[in-house]
């Protein structure tokens, strides 16, 4: 069985304002260190700011649910129908979860540390691009030469000595 994540407002929709819901495959690393594929349906909720529960439609309630701003908001929606309160307990009883919130916490903490090495590894990958196509121009190479050896293109090569001179 495919393991299915979900992920709630980790992207946003510039493509389709309409568009509440990517789904995607991705290879993950499992538990055990083992390669596994995974269905991601990553969710963004914004368009669901403001939404209420009209008493016409529990599709509607179920949505309007998620784009709730607290508990308290969560049970104005569910207005006591069962299944719709069913989630609102299960999300309670997992705030007052201590193992629940130290591996969110967790999880949280390695996400932020992966982000922040990712960006600064790409900033410093581009650092080095840059003080590599400073040196090579200083001693007269060809633009197109240190394109091919920095990756850069000729624009940011062209940039890069206006800034020299």
């Amino acid at each position: 069985m495919k393991k299915v994540i979900i992920n709630i407002n980790k992207f946003s929709c510039r493509d389709d304002e309409n568009t509440i819901v990517k789904k995607y495959e991705k290879e993950y690393i499992n538990d055990k260190g083992e390669k596994e594929e995974a269905l991601v349906c990553d969710v963004f909720l914004s368009p669901l700011k403001g939404v209420r529960y009209d008493g016409t439609n529990k599709d509607n309630a179920m949505l309007a649910l998620l784009g709730a701003d607290s508990l308290e908001e969560m049970r104005e929606i569910a207005n006591g129908e069962e299944s719709m309160m069913e989630v609102v307990h299960h999300l309670e009883d997992m705030l007052h979860d201590e193992k629940f919130i130290k591996k969110y916490k967790e999880e949280m903490t390695e996400q932020a540390y992966k982000i922040g090495y990712d960006e600064g590894y790409d900033d410093g990958s581009n650092d080095e691009r840059i003080l590599v196509s400073t040196k090579l121009l200083k001693k007269k190479f060809d633009h197109s030469f240190i394109s091919d050896i920095t990756g850069l293109p000729l624009s940011k090569i062209k940039a890069i000595e206006s800034d020299i001179i």
